[in-house]
């Protein structure tokens, strides 16, 4: 992974992060001695010099404004997998009239368009980048659930669930591969730990949520309907 710099024709620099194999064009060369990170053409010509401190504050930046809203999406969308337990809780089942196995069909449903719709929703996110393809993915996942206070039978919820599958599919490859193209391997790892994070506080902070909502009372709608609605 290499950080390629541009010299505008402005004389100011506009750094970006660039795949080794999408642009040969820069290549980082790191001096032992002064620790700087020297930046050369294919043909061995320098381009530019960023010294440690100036490479670790880009890195910070980074770290500032990618990591948060990284983070906060998969916790929304760890929370979107937990919610239909929680639903269950408070009578979803007796509201739909659900009988039998339909509600493991209503939990396996979802993993089927997820396993199927994956690789090509990957492949989109290669084409057209990952900072276009999650956010459309988070908000089809986000109306998908809002639209489920409206379902009103089985057929009704098996519907949204395998379009829930479908744009929660490959979200989380995407966001693994959407950090790579702005951290080295070395840098990776600690910042996938704080991704991974989020996961676990979703899962702490779903039943809590599911509490709190269900306390809510005086109201035309089932205390399940209003969960999906904060959520």
């Amino acid at each position: 992974m290499n950080r390629k710099v541009d010299v505008a024709t402005n004389g100011t620099l506009d750094t970006k992060v660039a795949d080794n194999r999408l642009s040969k064009e820069v290549e980082v060369i790191r001096d032992a001695e002064t620790e700087a990170a020297v930046l050369t053409t294919a043909n061995g010509e320098s381009v530019f010099t960023i010294d440690s401190a100036s490479e670790k504050r880009l890195v910070w930046k980074f770290d500032l404004r990618i990591l948060p809203v990284l983070a906060i999406m998969y916790l929304f969308n760890a929370l979107d997998k937990s919610n239909l337990g929680n639903a269950k809780t408070a009578g979803l089942e007796k509201t739909l009239k659900l009988h039998g196995n339909q509600y493991n069909i209503l939990l396996s449903i979802f993993f089927v368009p997820y396993v199927l719709t994956a690789p090509f929703l990957g492949i989109a996110g290669k084409k057209f980048g990952p900072s276009r393809v999650l956010p459309l993915m988070m908000a089809t996942f986000g109306f998908m659930t809002v639209m489920t206070v409206a379902v009103m039978n089985f057929g009704g919820l098996v519907a949204i669930r395998w379009f829930l599958g479908m744009a929660e599919s490959a979200f989380f490859p995407l966001v693994i591969y959407y950090q790579t193209t702005f951290y080295r391997r070395g840098e990776l790892a600690r910042r996938l730990a704080i991704f991974y994070a989020a996961s676990n506080i979703a899962s702490a902070f779903g039943g809590l949520l599911a509490f709190g909502v269900f306390q809510i009372d005086g109201t035309s709608l089932a205390d399940w309907r209003y969960l999906f609605i904060v959520e």
